[in-house]
């Protein structure tokens, strides 16, 4: 179970649904970026590391976790070991092609290549799936990607000093089996889009809803001290986040920021009534959790707790 997994089963679907409506607005700027392929899921996570890729550049401090394609290169000599070298040469590749752009700023072939690549990869991880066709490109989808980098080049939407990408939320992922943000920069969390559709879905927002509920239960066990009591405080996924102000999606293909105030969640009348109920309903239904974290769970986030750090 992930985070969207859990926000799909139908009780956690209806309890979001009615404790908070859909306040996210469709994308405002029409489609300056069409689809060149039916390549969606490869363009898709190749933008995700190109959209890493400009942030590093663009901003002054920048916290990011390993990639996906890193983590799947552990996992390739059990499933694919006999790819092994090759799928280390492409990470080295991509490490060496993302500096120099992020020292240049110049938008090359290869950079590109590089991240369609590291997709491919990430389906070890995903689903098991070792890549067949790295160093093989159809230039619709390298057309698509130089694109999409060109609008976040005008986008001053995503302009900021302070970002974390894919950004774990502690015990709070765990308490989902999975879940990171996209980007979190400086008080705003985004979640990234690359569809033609302008609109403002309501799985987008669950999820987004989801994020924010996981993010408050990270900060209460960081300010409560749990962390600390678990000696797992200077762990890389359990360190302080910016407080989130504000929440929404970046439609890639339209370089529009579609955003809502954060307040909507946490200064919801029986917030933390419906955050206690969102925690035992994710450990009911999380049924790898061990006992002691469930008692620690149930400890801070009983429903006779009262207060939001957030």
């Amino acid at each position: 179970m992930s985070l969207t997994d859990f926000i799909k089963q139908e009780d956690v679907r209806d309890r979001l649904t009615a404790e908070f409506p859909n306040k996210g607005t469709r994308a405002s700027e029409p489609v300056k970026a069409s689809w060149q392929t039916k390549n969606y899921m490869l363009v898709g996570t190749a933008f995700d590391y190109l959209l890493r890729w400009w942030m590093r550049r663009k901003v002054n401090e920048f916290q990011a976790r390993p990639w996906v394609a890193e983590t799947s290169l552990k996992l390739a000599d059990e499933i694919c070991p006999e790819l092994k070298p090759d799928i280390e040469e492409t990470i080295d590749d991509a490490k060496g092609n993302r500096d120099e752009y992020v020292d240049t700023g110049t938008v090359t072939r290869p950079l590109v290549e590089s991240a369609i690549d590291l997709a491919r990869i990430d389906g070890i991880y995903r689903g098991g799936a070792p890549p067949t066709d790295l160093g093989k490109y159809d230039d619709g989808d390298i057309v698509d990607c130089i694109r999409l980098l060109e609008i976040l080049e005008t986008t001053e939407s995503l302009d900021g000093q302070n970002a974390h990408l894919n950004s774990a939320f502690g015990l709070g992922s765990s308490l989902v089996s999975g879940a990171d943000a996209d980007v979190i920069l400086d008080g705003m969390l985004v979640d990234v889009k690359v569809t033609g559709r302008a609109t403002f879905k309501a799985d987008y927002w669950r999820q987004l809803v989801g994020y924010l509920v996981l993010a408050d239960i990270h900060n209460v066990f960081l300010e409560s001290g749990t962390y600390d009591q678990l000696g797992i405080r200077d762990e890389p996924d359990f360190q302080p986040l910016p407080q989130i102000e504000t929440f929404g999606v970046y439609f890639a293909r339209h370089g529009d920021l579609s955003t809502i105030p954060a307040s909507v969640v946490y200064e919801a009348e029986d917030y933390t009534e419906f955050r206690s109920w969102f925690v035992e309903s994710a450990l009911d239904y999380n049924s790898q959790f061990g006992t002691e974290f469930r008692n620690v769970f149930r400890t801070i986030f009983s429903p006779t707790q009262h207060g939001t750090s957030s």
